[in-house]
């Protein structure tokens, strides 16, 4: 073999391997179209065009891929299925369900390393067809919050720094409307910030921040012109208040002094009275003679064959002792004498 016929060899030997390694990675070259999906939520992929769909009657076999990138050689098997055989695929990866009638692959609940590129293979009996999409999550945004950065005040106008912010998202975009204005406020660079510059004719003027990414919008209202009242109305406002207040403060410390004055006065009234009376001592003394107790049917004698004698004693009085007051009590002595019979 001379040189020439050597060198046409080796030329279709190269053109043969470069025509298979395009064949093998013919699923990282194709058109992959993105599909948004949420965080956190159930998802349903359609991993089949209208050309496919027309040829599932002639597969026998499908195989569902997922790379982390188009180019990656390898590749995590997702479903395998024999069409032949119907029923069950006879791989399905956990969190997945896969609907034959329609070649859709549903996720049950999304998570970050569901993210990629997904590939559908349609095997026949002599050919083969190829189906793939992107699937890109994002976490949904959260209602957003204004907040006022700083305001000035010259001549009536006020000059104020709008920030419209949020918690959650991924891939937020920021857009500034005013609530009953046609023409959208375009702050620069789709910042989150807006700069306005407020008189007197925008005091009911409501301003919108909305906050979106592919899966989820919010948006949230605000009046700034409340951060914007004149100067001057707000010193006497505040004086104003001030003054009640102080003015209630000094009007219960007066009351309280005053009653508590009287409470003392009363306590030394008190404190010179006798904390104690004089007890008395009552003695009741009967003196009898001794003889027949039997009543008579004559009238009542004019004299009582009984004598009472009555007899008072008082005891001294103590020092008076602070505490505790008793109250006044007396002592009752009954006695009886009864004279021998004569």
């Amino acid at each position: 073999m001379d040189s020439r016929g050597f060198l046409s060899l080796r030329c279709l030997l190269v053109l043969a391997l470069a025509s298979k390694l395009s064949c093998g990675t013919g699923e990282s070259l194709m058109n992959c179209p993105e599909v948004p999906g949420k965080l956190g939520s159930s998802l349903q992929l359609s991993l089949a065009s209208e050309g496919i769909s027309k040829r599932m009657n002639k597969s026998i076999h499908i195989l569902v891929t997922r790379a982390e990138s188009p180019g990656n050689s390898i590749k995590k098997k997702i479903v395998s299925l024999d069409l032949p055989e119907g029923g069950s695929p006879r791989y399905l990866e956990n969190g997945y369900k896969f609907h034959l009638e329609n070649l859709t692959l549903r996720i049950l609940e999304s998570r970050r390393e569901n993210e990629g590129w997904y590939f559908m293979t349609l095997e026949e009996n002599f050919s083969v067809q190829h189906f793939c999409l992107q699937l890109k999550l994002y976490e949904q945004v959260s209602t957003p919050e204004i907040k006022v950065l700083n305001w000035t005040q010259e001549n009536g106008n006020c000059s104020v720094m709008l920030a419209c912010k949020v918690e959650k998202g991924d891939n937020v975009v920021y857009s500034w409307s005013e609530k009953l204005g046609i023409d959208p406020l375009i702050p620069a660079n789709s910042s989150h910030l807006l700069h306005l510059s407020l008189g007197p004719q925008h005091v009911n003027n409501v301003y919108v921040c909305t906050v979106s990414n592919p899966v989820s919008n919010r948006s949230w209202s605000f009046n700034p012109w409340s951060k914007c009242r004149p100067e001057s109305s707000v010193p006497r406002q505040w004086r104003l208040y001030a003054g009640l207040f102080l003015g209630g403060i000094v009007g219960v410390i007066l009351i309280f002094e005053v009653v508590l004055l009287l409470l003392r006065r009363r306590g030394k009234t008190n404190h010179y009275k006798p904390t104690k009376e004089e007890k008395s001592l009552t003695i009741y003394a009967q003196v009898q003679k001794s003889g027949s107790t039997q009543k008579k049917p004559d009238p009542l004698p004019a004299e009582d064959p009984c004598t009472t004698i009555y007899v008072a004693a008082t005891e001294p009085v103590p020092e008076p002792a602070p505490e505790p007051v008793q109250e006044p009590h007396s002592i009752t002595v009954y006695a009886s004498v009864t004279f021998p019979e004569s």
